[in-house]
């Protein structure tokens, strides 16, 4: 097992790409994340680093010609018992939670579970502000600790999100439950075929021979008088008629178990959404969550327990060059900041997490947002 002595003194690792080989179209995304691991680098937090060893693993993605180029820092804080010394070189030799930042990049997927997207785009209920950094806001998200909060950073005046007016919302409503119902019409077809097959000639015969030998069981297990032998022999006769209208009932559309609940669903749906008057279809959309069921349910503005709905602003502006900043996200800055507060201790194996949080908090990124994203 290599020892802290023959690891020498605590340094940065040399910078990785992950094993891509950076494009030169890609050449300038690329120097300006160099540029940020620089800024990085000299904070006094890391002047030396202490008691980790730092990596930085860059990434570029050129994508379409029409959107702008993103990239990714990965911060990595390995406690020397994580390192080992091969080729003369140091190398991270185990996992550990790195900081994320992406540049140019919104994962959407981090900020909602539901997958809710129509023809303008997504929509998501607005996700919670759970903290703010030097002003620039901390949205919770979903999921595991590494996706529970992000830094979002935008130039002054613009936000992710954007509200949904309630047209769109209760349309995007309307139309899920349209597709529901569609998706429901096999139920009901089989559903009238069971019930052709129950009362067609076959299917009659079939259930008497089902009643006659229930009754001769019943008669076979014990003496039975010929007072219970009628009694139950009208008994499966009822039985026999209530299947019968059941299988009858869910043969029909608005009685099938199915189809019913959605059409009556579907009714109301549209019946709420005519009912609004031009500047309540204007109005901010809100959304009510049920858990029996993840489809959208449009309420009425500030409902208790309601949560608005937004969709994603457009953050790039496409009159700028592909290569340049437009927003800035890190993921698991908050998740580590949240369990020091709960009072994770300083010891080597948690200290990645506690410098997570102390880097992040120690950067200025009032100034990196006017250096990269004026």
């Amino acid at each position: 097992m290599t020892s802290q002595k023959d690891l020498g003194p605590f340094r940065w690792m040399p910078d990785s790409t992950g094993g891509q080989r950076v494009p030169a179209t890609g050449a300038t995304m690329a120097a300006q994340l160099r540029s940020l691991v620089g800024i990085v680098r000299a904070l006094p937090k890391l002047t030396p680093p202490p008691g980790v060893f730092p990596r930085a693993t860059i990434g570029v993605e050129l994508g379409e010609r029409t959107q702008p180029q993103s990239g990714s820092l990965m911060l990595g804080f390995w406690p020397p018992e994580s390192v080992a010394l091969r080729g003369g070189q140091l190398i991270p030799t185990s996992a550990i939670i790195h900081l994320m930042v992406y540049v140019n990049k919104v994962r959407e997927e981090v900020f909602s579970q539901d997958k809710w997207e129509d023809a303008q785009g997504r929509l998501l209920p607005e996700p919670k502000r759970v903290g703010e950094l030097q002003g620039f806001p901390i949205y919770a998200g979903f999921g595991g600790l590494e996706v529970s909060g992000t830094l979002v950073v935008l130039p002054p005046g613009r936000s992710l999100f954007v509200p949904v007016a309630q047209e769109r919302f209760h349309r995007f409503a309307i139309g899920q439950l349209e597709k529901q119902l569609k998706e429901a019409q096999p139920a009901l077809v089989r559903a009238q075929q069971l019930y052709s097959e129950a009362t067609s000639a076959a299917g009659q015969e079939r259930r008497k021979a089902q009643r006659a030998q229930s009754l001769e069981d019943y008669r076979k297990k014990r003496p039975r008088t010929p007072e219970q032998l009628a009694y139950r022999e009208k008994e499966l006769e009822k039985l026999d008629a209530d299947e019968l209208e059941r299988l009858r009932v869910d043969a029909t559309p608005e009685g099938n178990r199915l189809t019913g609940y959605l059409s009556k669903d579907l009714a109301a749906a549209k019946a709420r959404f005519a009912a609004l008057s031009p500047t309540e279809r204007a109005a901010p959309a809100w959304h009510l969550p049920d858990s029996r069921n993840p489809v959208a349910h449009p309420v009425p503005p500030q409902t208790p327990s309601a949560t608005p709905i937004v969709t994603f602003a457009r953050w790039d502006n496409p009159a700028r060059p592909r290569s340049a900043w437009q927003v800035i996200t890190v993921e698991r800055y908050w998740a580590c900041a949240e369990a020091v507060r709960r009072g994770l201790d300083r010891s080597p194996r948690n200290l990645p997490d506690h410098l997570n949080k102390e880097v992040v908090e120690a950067l200025d990124w009032q100034a990196i947002a006017r250096r990269f994203l004026a």
